[in-house]
C-alpha cells in the first residue's frame, strides 16, 4: 500500500470521527447542547467529555499523517516508536468510556436513548482503527516505498542532514530484524510443541485432567457464595450442609487431576528433552569439518547441554501452566457475567493494560535472555578452553590472566542478570498496582450494587474471590509468556544448528568390491573457509602409487596437512579433484572411504575409554586377536599388557594416562586394525624414541608393501626411505623424485637438508663439542659432504 493512500484514509478518517461524534452528540441538529453542557457540566449526565475525546483523537491521526508525508523515509520509523504511547492512550479512552457507560446506566437504561449508546460505541471502535491506522502508517512498507515521492523542500531538507538520512537505512534493518523475531516466536513455539506428536497419547490424557481440574476449580467460589448465602440470608444448617459437601467433592476430585496432570506433563516433556537433545547431535554429527572450526567447542557443548535443558524446563511447566490458567479464566469470567454484567465489565477495563505491560515486558526479557545466552556460552568458551589446556596455562604462569579473562565474561553476565532484574521488578509494580487499583474499584462498585440490591452479598463475595482467581490466572499467563520467550529465545539458537544443512555432504554413494589405493591430486586449488581469500594449494598435482612409500615435505605452511585433509574429505577443494581409484573421493561412503584410507597424526585423539575401545574405534564384533595382532604391529602390546587391567585399561580423557609415544603407537594400532588401502602417517613416529621408532618402522615396512604410503615426516632417516620424495612450497610441487635424485639436482630439497646439517654444525662448535659432545671439528662438515652425496644421517632433522 503506498503512502498517499494510506496517508488519505488516514485524514479522511479523521475527518469522519469528528463529523460522526458531533452528529451523534447533537442528536443531529441540536447545537445548543454544547452551550448548555459548558455551562452546566454533570460528568453524571452530560457526554460533552466523550465529544472531546476526538478532540485528542484527530490532531494525533493528522499529526502522523503530516510527518509521514512531509518525510517519507524516515516518518514511517519516527511514528512507530510512538505506537505503544498511541496504544496506551486509546486505551485510557475506551476505560473511560466504559466507566462512562456504567454512570449513565444508573439514571436510566442505554436502550432508552439509541443515540447515546451509539456514540459509546463509535467511541470505543473510533480508538481501536486510530490504532490500526497509525500502525499502517509506521509500517516498514511505507518507509521502502516512499522513497520516490518527496517534495522539493524534503529534498532540501535530507541534504541539508546527509548524516541523518544514512543512519535511517540502519535503522530500518534493525526494525525489519525485530519484525521478524516477533513473527518467528510463534513458529518456533510451534515446532517445539510439533515434537510432542510421538507423545500425543500421553497429552491427551494431561489435558483431560487438566479439563477436570480447571472446571471443579472453577465452581468452588460459586458454592463459596452460595455457603455464605446460607449462613447470612436462610441462617440454616439444612442449606449450609449442601454446598459444603458438594465444596468437599470438588476440592478432592481437582486435587486428583492435578496429581495426574502435573506427573504425566512433567514425562511428556522429560521426553521432549531426550528427542531434541538426540536430534541435535545426531545433526552435528553430520557437520562438515570446516562448522567445527568456524563454531568453538564451547558454544556447541552450551546449546547441546544448557540450552536444549532450558527450552524443556521452561517450556514443560509453561505450556501446563498457560493451558490451566486459560482454561480456568475462561470459566472464571463465565461465571462472572452470570452473576452481573456491570461488575465484568468494570473487571475488563482493566485488561488491555495489563496486557500491554506484560508484552512489553515480554519483548524485553526475550532480547535480555538472548545476550545471556551469548555471554555464558562465551563464559564457557573461556572456561572449556582453560580447563583443556591446563598444562600450557600452569607452563606459562597465566591462571591469574585466565580467571580475570572468565571474570569479565562473568561481569558482562551479570550485568545482563540486573537489567533483567531491574526489568522484572518493574513489571511486578506495574502489575501489582494495576491489579490492586482494579480490586478497589470492583470493591467499591460491588458496594454499591449490593447496597441498591442488585446483587447479594454471597454473590459479591463469590464475583471477589473470581476476581482474584482470573487475577492469579492472568499473573500466570503474563509469566507464562516470558517464561515462553526466554525458552523460545534459547530454542531458535538450538534451531539454527538443528535446521544447517552440511555445505559439503560426507557421504557418497560409491562403495566398490576392490580397491588397488591409486590416488591422485589432479590440479587442486584450495582454501580454509576461516580464510577463503588465502590458498594454501594452488594448482598442486601429483600421485600416490600402490605398494610405494611417498613423502611429503616442505616448508611449514606449504600445505602438507591440506593435502591430508583433502585425502581424508574434510574439506573439498575448490578447483581440480583428489581421486582413489579415478574416483572423486567425496563420492565414496562415508564407512567405505575411512575403511580404506587410514590417518596417524601427529598429535593422536585417544577417547576417554579403555585401550581396547581406543584400538576398535569404529568397528563392531572385532575379535581380541585382530586386537592383539595390531597392537604387536604398533609395537604396543608389550606396554599394553603391563598396564594395570591390560586392554581394559582406561586411558583418561584425552588419553592423558599414557605418553606421548604410546598414544601414537595406541593410534597406529587403530589404524592397522582396519587393513587400510591408503595409509596416513602424519609425523606418526615423531613421539617415539629411536628404538621404539626403528620397530614400528620395520612393522610398518612389513605391511607397506601391499599398501599406498602417505609419509609426512621431518626426520631425515624417514624421508629418505621413501620411494617418491614430493617437495612443496607455497602450495605448488617444487620437485620429486628419491632422495639420491633430489640431493644431486641441487634444488630446494638440496638447500634445506644442507641448511639443517650447518645450523647443526654452528651450534657444535659453539657448544665445544669436543668437550660436551664428543664431536671433532670437521664432524658437521663430514655429515654434510656425507649427505650431500646420497649418504644417511638419521639424527638429522628436517623440521621445515
Amino acid at each position: 500500500m503506498s503512502v498517499k493512500v494510506v496517508v488519505s484514509c488516514s485524514v479522511l478518517y479523521a475527518v469522519l470521527d469528528v463529523a460522526v461524534v458531533t452528529v451523534l452528540y447533537t442528536h443531529g441538529s441540536q447545537l445548543s447542547v454544547f452551550k448548555e453542557d459548558v455551562l452546566n457540566f454533570d460528568i453524571r449526565q452530560s457526554v460533552l467529555d466523550l465529544w472531546g475525546a476526538v478532540l485528542l483523537r484527530a490532531p494525533l491521526l493528522l499529526g502522523a499523517c503530516i510527518g509521514v508525508s512531509w518525510n517519507r523515509e524516515a516518518g514511517p520509523s519516527r511514528v512507530a516508536k510512538l505506537t505503544v504511547l498511541i496504544v496506551f492512550i486509546c486505551l485510557i479512552i475506551i476505560n473511560y468510556t466504559l466507566a462512562k457507560m456504567l454512570m449513565l446506566t444508573e439514571l436510566q437504561p442505554l436502550t432508552h436513548q439509541p443515540w447515546l449508546l451509539s456514540m459509546i460505541c463509535w467511541t470505543c471502535a473510533s480508538s481501536v482503527g486510530v490504532v490500526l491506522l497509525w500502525s499502517l502508517l509506521g509500517s516498514n512498507s511505507l518507509s521502502s516505498s516512499g522513497g520516490g515521492g518527496r517534495s522539493e523542500d524534503t529534498e532540501n531538507l535530507v541534504e541539508a542532514a546527509g548524516e541523518v538520512e544514512q543512519e535511517v537505512p540502519c535503522d530500518r534493518k534493525k526494525e525489519g530484524k525485530q519484525e521478524k523475531e516477533k513473527t518467528s516466536s510463534g513458529a518456533t513455539l510451534g515446532r517445539l510443541l510439533s515434537y510432542c506428536r510421538k507423545d500425543s497419547g500421553l497429552l491427551s490424557v494431561a489435558v483431560l485432567f487438566l479439563l477436570i481440574s480447571a472446571v471443579c476449580e472453577v465452581f468452588i467460589p460459586y458454592y463459596y457464595g452460595e455457603a455464605i448465602d446460607s449462613i447470612v440470608v436462610h441462617q440454616s444448617m439444612e442449606y449450609l450442609a449442601k454446598p459444603v459437601i458438594t465444596l468437599l467433592a470438588l476440592s478432592l476430585a481437582s486435587s486428583l487431576a492435578m496429581g495426574v496432570r502435573g506427573g504425566v506433563f512433567t514425562l511428556t516433556f522429560a521426553r521432549l528433552n531426550f528427542w531434541l537433545r538426540n536430534h541435535l547431535f545426531r545433526t552435528l554429527m553430520r557437520q562438515e569439518i570446516a562448522f567445527f572450526d568456524e563454531n568453538h567447542t564451547g558454544d556447541i557443548i552450551s546449546r547441546l547441554s544448557s540450552d536444549t535443558t532450558q527450552v524443556s524446563d521452561l517450556i514443560s511447566q509453561n505450556v501446563n501452566i498457560f493451558l490451566r490458567s486459560s482454561i480456568k479464566g475462561a470459566g472464571d469470567f463465565i461465571f462472572m457475567c452470570g452473576m452481573s454484567w456491570k461488575l465484568s465489565l468494570v473487571t475488563i477495563m482493566g485488561f488491555p493494560l495489563i496486557a500491554l505491560v506484560s508484552k512489553l515486558y515480554g519483548e524485553f526479557y526475550k532480547k535480555l535472555t538472548k545476550e545471556v545466552q551469548t555471554t555464558l556460552a562465551e563464559a564457557n568458551k573461556v572456561a572449556e578452553e582453560t580447563i583443556s589446556a591446563m598444562k600450557t596455562v600452569r607452563s606459562f604462569a597465566n591462571e591469574c590472566g585466565e580467571a580475570d579473562s572468565y571474570y569479565t565474561k562473568l561481569l558482562a553476565m551479570y550485568q545482563l542478570n540486573r537489567k533483567q532484574a531491574l526489568a522484572y521488578a518493574c513489571y511486578m509494580w506495574s502489575s501489582s498496582i494495576s491489579e490492586l487499583a482494579l480490586e478497589v474499584a470492583i470493591l467499591y462498585y460491588g458496594g454499591h450494587l449490593v447496597i441498591s440490591g442488585q446483587m447479594t452479598s454471597g454473590a459479591l463475595i463469590s464475583f471477589f474471590i473470581y476476581v482474584l482467581e482470573l487475577g492469579e490466572c492472568l499473573e500466570n499467563i503474563a509469566s507464562v509468556y516470558t517464561g515462553l520467550m526466554q525458552g523460545v529465545g534459547a530454542a531458535e539458537k538450538v534451531f539454527e544448528y538443528l535446521d544447517r544443512e552440511p555445505k559439503h555432504p560426507s557421504a557418497g554413494t560409491e562403495a566398490p568390491e576392490t580397491c588397488t589405493g591409486l590416488v591422485e591430486f589432479k590440479d587442486i586449488t584450495f582454501a580454509y573457509t576461516t580464510r577463503p581469500e588465502t590458498d594454501i594449494l594452488k594448482g598442486l598435482s601429483f600421485t600416490l602409487r600402490p605398494g610405494e612409500v611417498t613423502a611429503l615435505v616442505g616448508p611449514s605452511g606449504s600445505g602438507k596437512s591440506s593435502c591430508v585433509n583433502l585425502l581424508e574429505n574434510f574439506y573439498l577443494p575448490q578447483q581440480g579433484q583428489v581421486l582413489l581409484d579415478g574416483k572423486p573421493v567425496h563420492t565414496y561412503q562415508h564407512d567405505y572411504l575411512h575403511s580404506k584410507v587410514a590417518l596417524v597424526g601427529q598429535e593422536p585423539v585417544l577417547f576417554a575409554r579403555t585401550v581396547e575401545e581406543n584400538i576398535t574405534y569404529g568397528l563392531t564384533d572385532t575379535p581380541i586377536e585382530s586386537v592383539v595382532q595390531a597392537a604387536t604391529n604398533a609395537n604396543a602390546h608389550n606396554f599394553i599388557t603391563a598396564l594395570p587391567n591390560g586392554y581394559d585399561t582406561s586411558v583418561g580423557e584425552k588419553g592423558t594416562q599414557l605418553s606421548g609415544g604410546q598414544k601414537q603407537r595406541v593410534a597406529i594400532a587403530r589404524a592397522l586394525i582396519r587393513n587400510p588401502r591408503v595409509l596416513i602417517l602424519d609425523e606418526a613416529t615423531s613421539a617415539l624414541d629411536t628404538e621404539s621408532e626403528h620397530i614400528v618402522q620395520q612393522a610398518l615396512s612389513n605391511i607397506m608393501q601391499e599398501h599406498t604410503v602417505l609419509v609426512i615426516a621431518h626426520r631425515l632417516s624417514t624421508v629418505e626411505k621413501a620411494d617418491n620424495i614430493i617437495v612443496i612450497d607455497k602450495g605448488h610441487v617444487a620437485e620429486q623424485g628419491s632422495h639420491s635424485q633430489l640431493m644431486a639436482s641441487g634444488g630446494l630439497y638440496c638447500k634445506l637438508v644442507q641448511r639443517q646439517i650447518l645450523g647443526i654444525e654452528t651450534e657444535a662448535e659453539v657448544l665445544n663439542p669436543s668437550e660436551k659432545l664428543g664431536w671433532k671439528p670437521d664432524g658437521g662438515r663430514q655429515r654434510r659432504r656425507q649427505i650431500s652425496s646420497g649418504g644417511s644421517e638419521s639424527e638429522c632433522n628436517l623440521n621445515y
